[in-house]
């Protein structure tokens, strides 16, 4: 079984199409800067707690998953790889049947359930993790980011567009994702790291410092 291969990149961020190979296809994300007026706006719930910028980013991003979920019911597309477009391959893909039957994280990293407390620092706060596929223990922490990720059948994606669609508000979508409620799995060591660069999203688009590593721990 071949993968259907999309990474997510903005109109205006050429630049990084240059990591992917003919393999990839490109889906054009949503930008926040056209987003003004649209409904997405109000409903996600950061629209009071950060700057304009980065919640229109934030709307973006949230955007452009959702779209894609929709290209993926929409052509019936199973074992899918969705990245975004700063992310780095660290190790190869195995086949379709080795990332099992649910949504998987390829990349990310551990967060204490709580996020005011951040990401997990401590090595013994850390799951176990066996080489290959892992369920994904959210009663112990939550995974974030959506730097990548497989999703096996149309039909998750189709679960996933109809969960969103059943909430009043939103939020970033990488903390939203905890409560999606189906089991969801992890693959380790993560096959793809976000790289180096300025952030499309965050106020001044600094450059990041520190990036999720290969064992799902932010460094």
């Amino acid at each position: 079984m071949d993968y259907t291969k999309l990474y997510i990149n903005l109109e205006r961020c050429q630049e990084r199409r240059k990591n992917f190979d003919d393999s990839w296809e490109r889906f054009e994300a949503s930008d926040g800067k056209d987003l003004e007026g649209h409904p997405i706006v109000n409903r996600m719930c950061s629209y009071w707690n950060i700057s304009k910028k980065e919640h229109m980013g934030k709307c973006g991003c949230f955007l452009s998953h959702y779209r894609i979920w929709e290209h993926i019911v929409g052509l019936r597309l199973n074992n899918v790889i969705v990245c975004e477009d700063d992310v780095v391959p660290m190790n190869e893909l195995p086949p379709p049947q080795e990332l099992g039957p649910y949504f998987c994280y390829l990349g990310g990293y551990f967060s204490h359930r709580r996020l005011v407390e951040g990401p997990l620092r401590n090595v013994d706060d850390f799951p176990t993790s066996k080489e290959g596929m892992n369920e994904l223990d959210r009663s112990q922490y939550r995974m974030l980011m959506t730097c990548a990720y497989y999703i096996p059948s149309w039909r998750i994606a189709e679960q996933l567009l109809s969960w969103i669609d059943s909430r009043v508000r939103v939020r970033a979508l990488d903390a939203m994702l905890d409560s999606f409620p189906y089991p969801m799995s992890y693959y380790y060591p993560a096959i793809y790291v976000e790289g180096d660069g300025e952030s499309t999203i965050h106020k001044k688009s600094r450059v990041r410092r520190k990036h999720p590593d290969v064992n799902y721990m932010f460094v």
